[in-house]
């Protein structure tokens, strides 16, 4: 009887801070947000950078500085659900280093609609994410841009492959200053054990990432798919 619930609504909580909020369930992950946390985000929407997706209020298809400095052949398009915000950066570190794995489903579920909103018509056919070296990911548990590309494979039905790995450990690129972190992924990636053998110059495929700050992450990885024979690379990132 799906008229049923209709007449009790039910209670759900926010998403991130657990607050209860009262009424069904919603169809979009913003919806399953409380207000108090919604106030604090800056979704991110048309007013960005076309190539990174920075946020660039009252400015539309104007390239960023960064990118404008960077070789066409080196960019990757990215797209981003939400700006970087000290709420967004705490939401970041609790699912990273405290555990908190349940995090991935929504925020895979949140960059599920910025693929399907962002990338509408560009038929993208795999997903990968970006590598942990393996000691730290056996440190970790887990590598958080693999659980976030699952959930996102998973919702559009693609398939997720590791087409990379990390063949340096290197120290948070969170602690790094700008130019440190742009050096430290120079030849940092190779091929993973999941990339094929054969000619994947159709295949467009998709890089997977929790948080997109100077790019160097996501172009380091961008530049070892295209010399193995992808043409098409795009990425998505949750916060920017």
């Amino acid at each position: 009887m799906k008229w049923w619930p209709s007449l009790f609504p039910a209670f759900r909580s926010c998403w991130f801070c657990s607050s209860p909020m009262r009424g069904m369930v919603a169809a979009s992950v913003v919806e399953h947000i409380c207000p108090v946390c919604r106030e604090q985000l800056v979704i991110l929407g048309e007013s960005i950078c076309p190539i990174c997706g920075r946020f660039m209020p009252g400015s539309r298809d104007t390239i960023c500085l960064d990118c404008n400095r960077l070789n066409p052949c080196e960019r990757v398009v990215n797209r981003s659900a939400i700006v970087y915000t000290d709420l967004v950066k705490e939401w970041v570190q609790t699912f990273k280093y405290c555990g908190k794995e349940s995090l991935a489903l929504p925020m895979g579920n949140w960059m599920t609609e910025v693929v399907k909103k962002r990338y509408r018509g560009k038929g993208i056919s795999l997903i990968t994410y970006v590598p942990m070296h393996g000691e730290r990911q056996r440190q970790r548990g887990f590598n958080q841009a693999e659980r976030l590309a699952k959930v996102i494979g998973k919702n559009l039905w693609l398939p997720v492959r590791p087409l990379l790995q990390r063949k340096k450990a290197t120290a948070p690129q969170s602690k790094r200053t700008r130019q440190e972190r742009l050096l430290a992924v120079t030849n940092a990636f190779a091929p993973g054990k999941g990339m094929p053998d054969r000619d994947c110059s159709r295949q467009t495929v998709l890089i997977v990432d929790d948080v997109y700050t100077t790019g160097a992450t996501i172009r380091a990885c961008g530049r070892v798919l295209r010399e193995n024979g992808f043409r098409q690379v795009f990425s998505v990132t949750f916060a920017r």
